[in-house]
């Protein structure tokens, strides 16, 4: 009689078990519809592009219709806007998978390298590199191996070694930040725009807490400097996201131990609501509460496409993820949510001479060939079809044209050189 009563009440209870999880899971994939995508400005009204594209690492250039259609990007804008230095490319970290460029002597040295190079001849077209159009890899979570410490930094090291060959070699790219720099790494894409660009892996490995402030202080001090500039700052590891890194764990789900078993195998500090994550994230918004937030925050890690809003005054203007440069993975609903997607692709920023920003998601077909083709020799026109069938899924002005200034009562804490670079009619 005993097991006969046990039986049924192991069974109630894994049944509830199920059923706590089954309620902790993630909504259902969100749903877009009436979307009519704008066409990319004509080229003598755009003074700057920003492309994003993240977690490249498994693309190979022989395979990926993405890679392909990405250059094919890079080579029409560098030629159309004519103006040295005028296209950014910026690879969004995990730009080697699994785990980052391995030493030399490995037997898969020479595979990590050739997968990072691929990314790096992107640049190495006649119009790229006619207009020095110029790359920045960001340090993703796997470029660092997934470890911390000397061995991370080694990999990390590792991938620095091969983009400075690069370099030499003709093709402008950088890692940004340097490998064992926190940040942030700060460049003009226009007069008016200012990147930031910080490694977010390094912070949330990082067990000091005067280094973590020292981060944070670091991004401060570059936003005030930024003056009355636009501010972008790009990481590998999002804002938000309404993917599976950003996806919630319920009190209950903590109750459970689900949260104890992610901790012991080092997965959940990657997603947003771990402790050292969800510490990155209030630092953040407290230094955007003392400066101002940033009109966009770019990162990675994810593999999909998401246009979110923010939700505070304290938040980012815009928040974008474009982390489908290799892989694919699922979407959830999200307040914050006004576009997403699984299929590849990669996202441009394109700046008007009159001071907007406009937003461009350039995605490819919903199909596993759209992200790798089969070897040419089984399929040669595969990656031509698919980098063909890539065009514009969503689109938005992100930032509008300031009206002209009257410069005798500007602003005088602005800095000077913002003021001098100003054209005709006090126009940006």
């Amino acid at each position: 009689m005993g097991s006969l009563t046990i039986l049924p009440r192991r069974a109630a209870a894994c049944t509830a078990i199920a059923l706590l999880i089954a309620a902790c899971s993630t909504p259902g994939p969100p749903v877009f519809t009436n979307i009519v995508p704008g066409e990319p400005p004509p080229p003598d009204s755009v003074d700057a592009v920003l492309l994003l594209v993240g977690d490249a690492g498994e693309a190979h250039a022989a395979e990926s219709p993405l890679l392909a259609r990405l250059q094919q990007e890079i080579e029409v804008w560098s030629e159309l806007i004519g103006r040295d230095s005028a296209v950014t490319v910026l690879f969004l970290g995990d730009n080697v998978y699994p785990v980052g460029i391995r030493d030399r002597g490995h037997p898969e040295f020479a595979r990590d390298s050739a997968i990072l190079w691929d990314q790096v001849a992107l640049l190495s077209g006649p119009n790229a590199r006619a207009r020095g159009t110029i790359g920045f890899f960001l340090a993703g979570n796997h470029d660092w191996g997934n470890m911390a410490g000397e061995a991370g930094l080694r990999r990390l090291q590792n991938m620095q070694e091969q983009i400075a060959m690069a370099r030499e070699a003709g093709i402008p790219v950088e890692l940004a930040p340097a490998a064992g720099d926190p940040g942030p790494i700060v460049r003009d894409i226009r007069e008016n725009t200012r990147l930031l660009m910080i490694d977010t892996h390094l912070f949330l490995q990082e067990p000091s807490f005067a280094s973590r402030l020292a981060f944070i202080t670091g991004i401060e001090r570059a936003i005030r400097e930024s003056g009355d500039r636009h501010v972008l700052i790009a990481a590998h590891h999002p804002y938000t996201s309404a993917g599976p890194h950003g996806a919630i764990l319920t009190p209950v789900s903590r109750a459970l131990g689900i949260v104890y078993l992610l901790q012991k195998s080092g997965t959940l500090v990657q997603d947003l609501n771990s402790p050292i994550y969800s510490d990155l994230l209030a630092r953040l918004r407290t230094a955007f509460a003392r400066t101002r937030p940033p009109l966009a925050f770019i990162g990675g890690h994810d593999h999909s496409l998401q246009v979110h809003v923010g939700r505070t005054a304290e938040d980012p203007q815009h928040i974008l993820v474009s982390g489908a440069g290799s892989k694919s993975s699922a979407l959830a609903g999200a307040d914050s949510l006004r576009y997403g997607s699984s299929q590849p692709g990669f996202m441009s920023l394109i700046f008007r001479k009159q001071g907007a920003v406009d937003l461009f998601v350039i995605a490819g077909r919903d199909t596993e060939t759209a992200k790798a083709c089969p070897p040419s020799e089984q399929d040669g026109n595969c990656v031509t079809e698919e980098s063909d069938a890539f065009g514009v899924v969503f689109s938005e002005r992100i930032a509008f044209a300031k009206p002209p200034e009257d410069t005798t009562a500007r602003d005088t804490t602005v800095r000077r050189d913002t003021a001098a670079a100003r054209g005709p009619g006090g126009r940006r």
